[in-house]
């Protein structure tokens, strides 16, 4: 069910076969791809034994001008948890759009199941991929319980009606997702972090080996958005199942993916999140935005310019930590010789310039203080 948009007729819920997306104008030369990072067993002669092999895909709009994305190859056949990071605009949604069988490809070779994806009935596809789109369904009257229940719709009669094998595969799919309190409850009366667990329920109720989710998290508050990557990261170890999704929260992604695709304009560059760090490989994400990855933190810098100097007094090793993060803030560079000092007595902050000497009782008085000096 998940190959396609719920939508409301005359009363009578349908699936079409489309969703919408938003096109780029972006221009996007050829994609140069590394390959390197996949384990040594993904060859040509492991492509019956792949969730998904590309070559040369180009993505995109059939509208009879060229494509504005580049081409595009890739072998998946781990189980795992994939993100993809990029800005927007480089063709994300459009990557999983037709990854998930929803939209086809301008041309080249995309595989699922070391078969041609365009060879696949609707149902069929439907057994081997599940998708969540962007767009939160608004069905009324629905239960949590029927949304996840619409999952076992590839394995049902024509009247959709379920048996009680696919019921006790919703119940499991609720309790595993943890919604199973909101089997009662309207859709559209619960939080955006339960109806996206409700929405995982039905991916695992659909049953596929391969799960795609544009954006799960995008208006998610931060609790929330950990706690549903670490669901699915946990299902794809658990399950046993690829999972596949966008992203734009670089610090959860490179915490919890097993690989990351990092999409740009240029390039589609694939790898372990510490591949990409011991190999300085997310400059691209970051590139003419003024912002870096510390690649010896491992944090994203806002990239300020440290132009003035202070000294730190401080016995306590986490105290001068996030000091030392206050100062750069405000510009300044922690340095054993400089004309402004801060020593840290009796848990106050005594900042001192020349003979003048300012006792602060909290990070944001001194942080005050040295604005005004």
């Amino acid at each position: 069910m998940d190959n396609g948009e719920l939508k409301v007729d005359n009363g009578e819920l349908k699936m079409e076969n489309c969703l919408s997306s938003k096109k780029t104008s972006s221009n996007h030369s050829q994609f140069s791809i590394l390959n390197s990072q996949f384990p040594s067993s993904h060859s040509q002669f492991s492509i019956l034994n792949s969730q998904f092999f590309s070559q040369f895909l180009k993505i995109g709009y059939n509208s009879g001008k060229d494509s504005k994305f580049p081409e595009i190859s890739l072998d998946v056949n781990n189980p795992g948890l994939i993100v993809l990071l990029g800005r927007n605009g480089v063709g994300k949604s459009t990557l999983l759009r037709t990854l998930a069988g929803l939209q086809s490809p301008v041309s080249g070779e995309l595989k699922l199941m070391g078969k041609d994806i365009s060879q696949y009935s609707q149902r069929e596809k439907s057994s081997l991929i599940s998708f969540v789109s962007t767009e939160k369904p608004n069905i009324a009257n629905m239960t949590a319980f029927n949304l996840v229940s619409l999952g076992r719709y590839s394995y049902t009669n024509w009247l959709g009606s379920l048996n009680e094998n696919d019921e006790q595969i919703v119940r499991n799919a609720m309790k595993i997702a943890g919604v199973t309190h909101l089997a009662n409850d309207n859709i559209n009366e619960i939080s955006d972090g339960e109806l996206q667990r409700v929405m995982i329920a039905r991916t695992l109720a659909q049953d596929t080996p391969v799960i795609i989710l544009d954006e799960p998290v995008a208006f998610l508050d931060l609790p929330n958005k950990f706690e549903i990557l670490l669901l699915l990261r946990n299902l794809a170890w658990n399950e046993k199942k690829t999972i596949i999704l966008s992203a734009h929260d670089f610090d959860i992604a490179i915490r919890l993916a097993d690989m990351l695709w990092i999409m740009t304009s240029e390039t589609l560059e694939q790898g372990a999140p510490e591949d990409f760090a011991l190999n300085h490989g997310f400059k691209a994400i970051f590139k003419d935005s003024g912002i870096f990855f510390d690649y010896k933190t491992g944090i994203v810098d806002a990239g300020i310019n440290l132009t003035k100097e202070i000294s730190l007094v401080c016995d306590d090793a986490n105290t001068g930590f996030w000091l030392t993060k206050a100062f750069n803030r405000l510009g300044f560079r922690v340095s054993n010789a400089a004309a402004i000092s801060v020593e840290v007595k009796n848990g106050n902050y005594i900042c001192k310039k020349d003979n003048v000497e300012k006792e602060c009782c909290s990070v944001y008085e001194l942080c005050k203080t040295l604005q005004e000096l």
